[in-house]
C-alpha cells in the first residue's frame, strides 16, 4: 500500500469472476470463481480478461480478448464509477445484450430493501424484464410507484429514480401514407395480398427488415396472425396471468416484432399487437425483453400482475411459483414480490437464488468514504469499499486491543464475508 495523508480515501476492491461466459450470469454457489483483491487510489480503468480482474492506466483499445468494465475515477472526496447505460435505445439484440456489462445491483442482503419503480428493469438469471405499465389508484386519484423513506433504502435505489427507460418502449415505424392519410406509395399485404387501407384502424405497415413486395403488412393482418399462437395461463390465486406468444416475430426475416408501436413522432395513437385485458384493480405489467432466441426465433412473454396489499408474488421455474419463468437459469423459487398500499411501494427481494437477483444501474455511481455497493458486471461480481486512512487507523487500533477469542471471531466473519460476499 502505498503512503496516504491521514485524512486521504482510497477504494478498496473485491471481485469474482466465473470462468463460463454466458448471458452475463454469475453463479453465486460456485466455489471455483478466480478473485481478485486490490486497493485503487488514483483513476483507473477496470478491465477483464478472460478471467481476469485487472487495473489499466491506459485504455488498450482495439487489443483482443480484453473487455473494458468500467472507469473509476477519484475526485476530492469520493469515487466516481462510470459504466452509464444510454437511455432510449433501440429494443434489438445488440443492445439488449449490451447491457449484461452495465452494472447490476445485486439483490441478496436482506437487511437492503428494493423497491421497484416504472421502467425499471430486472433481471432473473438470464431473463430481463421491464416494469412498462403502473396501475395505482385510490378513488379517482393515480399513483406512481415509490420509494418509502427508510434508512434500510439502497443509495442506488434513489438514484434509478431520477433516470428515464433505457430502451424506446413505444418504437415509431415506417406507414405507405403520408401525415395528411395519403399513399405515399402502393402497397401489398404479404398476408392477405390486399391493398385495402384504413389509416388510422388498420394501417399498412412496415415492422421488420424485409424489402420489396413484402415490404408491407396490415396491422389486423399480423396482430391476427400472433393471436393464432397466443398462449394464455393464470396462477391459482388468479392474481398473476400471462400472454405468451413463441414466435413473436417475422417468419421471413425472423426480426422481432414490437409490442406496442406508433407510426410518426407525433402521433398520439399507439398500435398494441396482443391485447392485454387490464384488471379492475390495481397491477403492473412485466415485460420479457425479446432476449431469447432459439433457431433465431423470439418469444414474448407480458405477465399482469395483481397488486393485493402485503400479499407475496413468487417467482420461479416451479410449478408452486404464483408467476412461472420456464428457464433452467430461474431457480424453482427464485425471488418474490410485496406490494404496500400505504406506501404504493413494491418490494423485491431474493430467495437465495443460483444466478441472483438483479436490478440495472442506469447512471453512474458516486461512493463516499464509509460507503459500499455490491454490484455484477457481466460473470463478474464487484464488492466495492470506500474507506479513509484516518477510519483505517482508528479499526487498526481497536482491532489491537482485542483479545485473541475477539480476534478469532472477527477473523471468521470477514471469511464468511469475503466468501458469500
Amino acid at each position: 500500500m502505498r503512503d496516504l495523508k491521514y485524512d486521504e480515501i482510497y477504494m478498496n476492491l473485491m471481485s469474482k469472476t466465473w470462468e463460463k461466459d454466458t448471458n452475463g450470469l454469475f453463479d453465486y454457489c460456485c466455489k471455483d470463481a478466480l478473485s481478485f483483491n486490490s486497493s485503487i487510489y488514483d483513476s483507473m480503468n477496470i478491465i477483464r480478461k478472460g478471467q481476469e480482474i485487472k487495473q489499466d492506466v491506459f485504455e488498450e483499445k482495439g487489443i483482443e480478448n480484453i473487455e473494458h468494465l468500467f472507469y473509476v475515477k477519484k475526485e476530492n472526496e469520493k469515487y466516481i464509477i462510470e459504466n452509464e447505460v444510454e437511455i432510449n435505445m433501440e429494443q434489438n439484440e445488440k443492445n439488449i445484450n449490451k447491457i449484461n456489462n452495465n452494472f447490476w445491483y445485486v439483490i441478496h442482503n436482506k437487511n437492503k430493501k428494493y423497491f421497484l419503480l416504472k421502467n425499471d428493469i430486472i433481471k432473473l438469471g438470464r431473463i430481463k424484464y421491464f416494469i412498462s405499465e403502473v396501475s395505482i389508484y385510490s378513488g379517482d386519484t393515480k399513483y406512481e410507484l415509490s420509494i418509502p423513506k427508510l434508512e434500510s433504502v439502497s443509495k442506488i435505489n434513489k438514484q434509478n429514480e431520477r433516470i428515464g427507460n433505457p430502451f424506446n418502449l413505444i418504437t415509431e415505424y415506417k406507414t405507405i401514407f403520408d401525415k395528411d392519410n395519403t399513399p405515399k406509395e402502393k402497397g401489398l399485404c404479404k398476408i392477405c395480398y390486399s391493398e385495402e387501407i384504413e389509416p388510422l384502424n388498420n394501417p399498412m405497415v412496415h415492422l421488420c427488415n424485409c424489402k420489396g413486395y413484402i415490404n408491407y403488412a396490415h396491422f389486423n393482418c399480423i396482430k391476427y396472425w400472433m393471436k393464432t399462437k397466443l398462449i394464455i395461463k393464470e396462477n391459482e390465486k388468479k392474481t398473476v396471468k400471462t400472454y405468451f406468444i413463441p414466435q413473436f416475430n417475422c417468419e421471413i426475416c425472423k426480426v422481432a416484432y414490437p409490442y406496442k408501436f406508433k407510426l410518426d413522432k407525433n402521433g398520439e395513437q399507439i398500435y398494441e399487437l396482443i391485447d392485454i385485458e387490464r384488471p379492475n384493480c390495481n397491477y403492473i405489467i412485466l415485460e420479457s425483453l425479446n432476449q431469447i432466441k432459439e433457431n433465431n426465433e423470439n418469444h414474448k412473454f407480458i405477465h399482469v400482475i395483481k397488486l393485493i396489499n402485503e400479499e407475496d408474488i413468487t417467482i420461479g421455474r416451479s410449478n408452486k411459483a404464483d408467476l412461472k419463468i420456464s428457464d433452467i437459469s430461474v431457480s424453482r423459487i427464485h425471488a418474490k414480490l410485496k406490494f404496500n398500499f400505504d406506501s404504493k411501494s413494491l418490494e423485491i427481494s431474493d430467495l437465495n437464488s443460483k444466478f441472483g437477483t438483479l436490478v440495472l444501474i442506469k447512471d453512474k455511481i458516486e461512493l463516499k468514504s464509509g460507503e459500499r455497493l455490491i454490484t455484477q458486471v457481466g460473470r463478474t461480481l464487484f464488492g466495492v469499499n470506500v474507506i479513509k486512512k484516518e477510519e483505517e487507523k482508528i479499526k487498526e487500533e481497536k482491532n489491537n486491543s482485542l483479545d485473541e477469542e475477539d480476534k478469532l471471531s472477527k477473523e471468521n466473519i470477514n471469511n464468511n464475508m469475503i466468501r458469500n460476499f
